[in-house]
């Protein structure tokens, strides 16, 4: 049981930081939530955008025939692909319109997953077409691609911190699997000023501090000297997170397409994830010498690449589909979309329906 072995890892180390309970809970390979049998769709936990439509995919391959346009890049790579429903519709949509890529990578942690992505891929039958590559490091990437990732910086284990008369505590996990706080040199770590935090932050103040984040970004840009990347979150900037309304941080959880926000009950048998600080992450990336091009939500990302174009205006299912994705009171406000690129030359001529990158 997971909770037995949290609580022989506690013992030994005599303590357990918030970002390793939720680094063990979600991908430990014995009982982790990512290693279970059913994550993605109505029999799983929860639904993505690339499960609802085929045309989310559809909007991001005409992102990538659009790039191709000014720059070579011979390489996808998906970063947490699940079950590769974004890259089955991107590459069936690429076919048609003979642009598809020479390599498609796959980057995950979950063999379950990882075992998932093959059989569906292996039925695209595009093996002679595509070289089709299952990675899970990040020294294994190629050198240019156009990088996709679909929720994948909500679940990168995150600490909780929480303020208190300029002072600051850090979250740990004790023995009987409750948090305690423990003093914290905040200010020790560089990275903590790319959150952008607001000056004066209320007493007892709790928001979420991912140096993982930070690694992955620091991974990315040692291998990749030319990229696109399209990151597709729920979040917001720093200015739109951090208010009084969220004193209590921002961690839920979803299980059975139920939503709780107790991350300490049913170990393992629940995503545990926290709203992205877009503002951190393009923090992080420009310090790598990237470039944020573009930041919007969901909606208004759909909308510039003609979501709506190849509907059928006849077919139900498909309408609703869409107005889930776009729809502000759905996921077309929450969800986020982050553009950066490195080395690239003329990408951004494209006109976005609108651009907020001065948000961040």
């Amino acid at each position: 049981m997971i909770e037995e072995k949290l609580k022989l890892k506690i013992k030994k180390n005599n303590n357990m930081s918030f970002s390793e309970y939720m680094e063990m809970v979600l991908f430990d390979k014995e009982y982790g939530f990512y290693q279970k049998n059913q994550i993605f769709g109505a029999d799983g936990h929860f639904t993505t955008s690339p499960l609802i439509s085929k045309y989310f995919s559809h909007c991001i391959a005409k992102n990538f025939i659009h790039a191709l346009k000014d720059e070579k890049l011979d390489n996808i790579v998906e970063i947490g692909a699940g079950d590769a429903s974004l890259a089955v519709n991107l590459l069936n949509y690429l076919k048609g319109k003979k642009h598809l890529p020479k390599k498609y990578y796959f980057l995950d942690k979950s063999h379950h997953l990882v075992k998932k992505q093959q059989e569906v891929i292996n039925n695209l039958t595009l093996n002679e077409s595509i070289d089709f590559k299952w990675i899970n490091k990040y020294e294994d990437l190629p050198n240019d691609a156009f990088i996709i990732t679909n929720e994948l910086f909500d679940c990168i284990p995150t600490d909780l911190i929480r303020h208190n008369s300029g002072s600051y505590q850090k979250a740990y996990i004790d023995e009987s699997i409750k948090i305690v706080w423990k003093d914290f040199d905040f200010y020790s770590d560089k990275s903590s000023a790319s959150l952008s935090l607001p000056k004066n932050l209320p007493n007892n103040y709790v928001f979420e501090f991912s140096k993982e984040q930070n690694y992955i970004v620091d991974k990315i840009n040692r291998v990749i000297h030319k990229a696109i990347f399209l990151i597709f979150d729920y979040g917001y900037s720093a200015n739109e997170l951090y208010i009084n309304d969220r004193m209590n941080g921002t961690i839920a959880c979803i299980k059975d397409h139920l939503s709780d926000f107790n991350p300490l009950s049913d170990m393992g048998e629940k995503d545990i994830s926290a709203f992205v600080n877009f503002t951190y992450l393009k923090n992080l990336f420009e310090k790598e010498n990237w470039d944020a091009r573009a930041f919007m939500n969901q909606a208004n990302y759909l909308l510039s690449f003609d979501i709506l174009s190849d509907l059928d205006i006849n077919n139900i299912d498909e309408i609703e589909s869409i107005k889930k994705l776009i729809m502000p009171n759905q996921m077309g406000e929450i969800f986020k979309v982050l553009i950066l690129e490195k080395n690239i030359n003329n990408m951004f001529n494209y006109n976005f329906i609108k651009n907020d990158i001065i948000k961040l």
